[in-house]
C-alpha cells in the first residue's frame, strides 16, 4: 500500500472510529451515488501487487451489499439512477454500482453475489479486450515486472529499470505506469506497449484471454435481469491524449459492437482512466455525439441536480479499503459534502500547474 493510500485509511479509520456517519452533516443537495469496482475476485494479494487497489474479495462485495441494505439505501440500475437525475426525482439514498473493463471474474464472481441479492449493477465493456485487439496493459505491466530481474526500454518511457527487489519492482511500476499513462498519447501508448511486449516475450492475448469476457460471456452477462451493459470505448486509451476523430471513434466503435454481439445499443459510457488529464469538456461533447444519455468518471462524489450527465462522479470501492466500517464512512453523504469542494479545490490548482491528477 503506498503512503497516500496509508494515510486515507488511517484518516477512514479515525473518522470511523469516531462514529463519524452519526455527526457528519446531512446533504440535502445529493442526488445519490455511483460506486466503481473493477475485479472481484479471491485470495489475498501477492508481496507485489501494484494493482491491488482494482480487487475486492467477493466476501467483500456481499458485506458491502448488506451495509447496504441494512443503511437503507435503495441500489438502483444505473440507467433509472440517470432518468431519476435528469427528471429531478433523484434521492441522497439511491445508489448504482458499475464494474469496468469486463473481466471474467464480473461474471464469475461477482454475478453471484449480486444475485444473491438481487442488486442490479452496469458492466463497462472495453470491447478491444473482448475483440482480443487490445489488452489490460497496467496488469500486463505487472505481470512482466514481477518475473524480471530487470525491466524496460533503453531511450524509452523511463528506461531499462533494476526489479530484482520488491522495492525496486515498484519503483518500475509506478516510473513505468507514469510515463504510460501521463507522456505517450494513444498511439505512442500501443506502440511502447508492443515493444515492451516484444522485449520481455510476454503474449498479451494470453493474458487478456484468462482474465477477459470474450463475447460469448458478455452475452451470459448480458442477459442477466440485473445486469446493464455500458461502453467504456475499444482500446481503453486516455481520450484527452487522442485526436477528435480518434477519440470519437473509440466510443462510437465500441458501442457499435456491443450493439453488434449483445442486439443492445449500449447509451451509457464510463470513461477510461477518468481523470483530468484524460478527459475533458471535449470528450463529453464527442459522448454525446455518440449517442451517451450519461458518461462517468472517476473523480469521486456525489450525483447533484446540477450535475452534467456526461460528467458524472462515481466513488471507487478501494482494494485497500475492504473494511466495512471504512465504507460506511465512505458512503455517507455527509462525507462528499466536507470533501468534494477541497477535492475540487486541489483539481483546480492541478489543472493550473498542467498536472493531471491519478487515477
Amino acid at each position: 500500500m503506498s503512503r497516500r493510500h496509508q494515510a486515507i485509511h488511517a484518516a477512514l479509520k479515525t473518522l470511523a472510529a469516531s462514529k463519524a456517519t452519526r455527526w457528519l452533516p446531512a446533504d440535502p443537495k445529493s442526488s445519490g451515488l455511483v460506486l466503481t469496482l473493477h475485479e472481484v475476485k479471491p485470495g489475498l494479494p501477492a508481496a507485489f501487487a501494484p494493482n491491488a487497489g482494482l480487487v475486492i474479495a467477493p466476501d467483500f462485495l456481499d458485506a458491502l451489499l448488506r451495509l447496504l441494505k441494512r443503511a437503507d439505501r435503495r441500489i438502483l440500475p444505473l440507467g433509472e439512477m440517470v432518468a431519476n437525475q435528469i427528471a429531478g426525482r433523484a434521492s441522497p439514498n439511491d445508489v448504482a454500482i458499475t464494474l469496468d473493463d469486463g473481466f471474467r471474474n464480473n461474471l464469475e464472481e461477482a454475478l453471484p453475489v449480486f444475485q444473491r441479492h438481487q442488486a442490479p449493477f452496469t458492466a463497462f465493456i472495453c470491447a478491444g479486450f473482448c475483440d482480443r485487439s487490445a489488452a489490460p496493459w497496467w496488469v500486463a505491466l505487472e505481470r512482466m515486472i514481477a518475473v524480471h530481474s530487470e525491466f524496460g526500454l533503453k531511450g524509452e518511457g523511463s528506461g531499462l529499470m533494476p526489479t530484482s527487489t520488491t522495492e525496486e519492482k515498484y519503483a518500475a511500476f509506478a516510473a513505468w505506469r507514469h510515463a504510460l499513462l501521463f507522456e505517450l498519447d494513444g498511439l505512442r501508448h500501443r506502440e511502447v506497449m508492443a515493444r515492451l511486449y516484444e522485449a520481455h516475450e510476454f503474449d498479451e492475448r494470453a493474458l487478456t484471454e484468462e482474465l477477459v469476457l470474450d463475447w460469448d460471456g458478455v452475452r451470459r452477462l448480458a442477459e442477466d435481469p440485473l445486469a446493464t451493459i455500458g461502453a467504456h470505448t475499444m482500446t481503453h486509451p486516455a481520450l484527452a491524449r487522442l485526436p477528435a476523430d480518434g477519440a470519437l471513434a473509440e466510443i462510437r466503435e465500441s458501442a457499435d459492437r456491443i450493439e453488434q454481439e449483445t442486439g443492445r445499443r449500449p447509451d451509457l459510457l464510463a470513461y477510461p482512466y477518468g481523470f483530468a488529464g484524460a478527459v475533458g469538456g471535449r470528450e463529453a461533447e464527442l459522448a454525446a455525439q455518440a449517442g451517451m444519455t450519461a458518461a462517468f468518471l472517476t473523480r469521486p462524489g456525489t450525483l447533484r441536480p446540477s450535475s452534467d450527465p456526461r460528467f458524472l462522479p462515481r466513488v471507487s470501492v478501494n482494494g485497500y479499503y475492504q473494511d466495512v466500517d471504512l465504507q460506511e464512512v465512505l458512503l455517507a453523504p455527509g462525507l462528499w459534502r466536507i470533501a468534494e469542494p477541497l477535492l475540487e479545490a486541489k483539481n483546480a490548482l492541478r489543472r493550473g500547474r498542467d498536472v493531471p491528477s491519478t487515477r
